[in-house]
């Protein structure tokens, strides 16, 4: 079944930023349909005055559905040919919002990393976190943009690990910001962060001195930009049309750094619940990098990964 819906959660309350233009404009140029879906709690408390729960539910439910409405509304006025369904549901946000993007065979999880009470526009709360660890379905955090439209995306691979599952979902990143840089005319960078894990080993126990660690430092690197170039060409990229670059440093430092230096617009990376496989640790190290990027992000899982929430 084709996928040609893209979800777009909206929090209860919450009035969409422009942080999401892109991702609606995207659905309006592809003729995917724009679903919203908003997610009412379950209120845990012993009653509220002559208000049943139920009823009180129910109201906040109704309420809600009126919000998506205008939010539709305002969303048709800028796109006439654009096709948006709202849907209102009741229970924990995270659970629901990866059962319907099953349900409706989801092509990508918009959200808007927007928010007024963050510290930071990049601070990501619990739900999304939650989705870019358990959705099996594509995840676009949104940062409104300082320019227009998505000019740079970036691309973080893993060139070292041989384990198929990165293999292919190295393949899946580069082919889906290929899809994006041309859909948006965008400059497209692949980027491997790395360094010399070894580099304690060969002082302490080889006696390698500054020199000759710096020579062994210039032979990895350069082992690693063949890989890159290599998977790069086999993936039908040509190197003339995009920019490889191999920050030396740990990824949670040096890719957003890379983000900040090149203004990069939009972030495309993998993830794995495995810590064992480096670049795509959804754990401490993957998510205080993604606090640090300043740009949105699409998160991409592994063909074949199931959703703990499905199973």
């Amino acid at each position: 079944m084709a996928r040609t819906n893209i979800l777009i959660p909206i929090a209860p309350g919450q009035t969409p930023s422009p942080a999401l233009d892109e991702l609606v404009s995207f659905a309006d140029k592809t003729g995917e349909t724009v679903r919203l879906l908003s997610v009412v709690e379950q209120f845990q408390m012993l009653g509220v005055g002559n208000i049943s729960l139920l009823d009180l539910l129910k109201r906040s439910i109704e309420e809600q559905r009126k919000q998506l409405i205008d939010i539709a509304s305002s969303l048709t006025a800028k796109h006439p040919k654009l096709r948006v369904h709202i849907e209102v549901l009741s229970g924990k946000p995270f659970i629901e919002i990866i059962k319907y993007a099953s349900s409706i065979n989801a092509s990508v999880i918009g959200l808007d990393a927007s928010r007024s009470h963050k510290a930071s526009t990049c601070q990501y709360g619990s739900t999304t976190r939650h989705l870019m660890r358990k959705s099996d379905v594509p995840v676009w955090v949104a940062r409104p943009c300082l320019c227009q439209g998505v000019r740079r995306i970036a691309a973080a691979v893993d060139v070292v690990s041989s384990d198929l599952e990165v293999v292919h979902l190295n393949e899946r990143i580069i082919s889906k910001a290929k899809e994006l840089a041309e859909h948006y005319d965008a400059e497209l960078r692949i980027c491997h962060a790395w360094k010399l894990d070894a580099e304690g080993y060969l002082r302490s126990w080889a006696r390698y001195n500054d020199t000759e660690i710096a020579k062994v430092a210039q032979e990895e690197e350069y082992q690693r930009r063949l890989r890159l170039e290599a998977l790069t060409e086999r993936l039908g990229l040509s190197l003339n049309k995009v920019s490889l670059a191999l920050p030396e440093g740990d990824a949670q430092s040096q890719i957003p750094s890379l983000v900040e230096r090149e203004k990069v617009e939009l972030l495309v990376m993998g993830t794995l619940c495995r810590s064992n496989l480096s670049g795509f640790i959804m754990g401490n190290t993957a998510e205080r990098m993604l606090d640090n990027v300043r740009c949105s992000v699409l998160t991409i899982k592994p063909e074949g990964f199931h959703s703990p929430v499905l199973e």
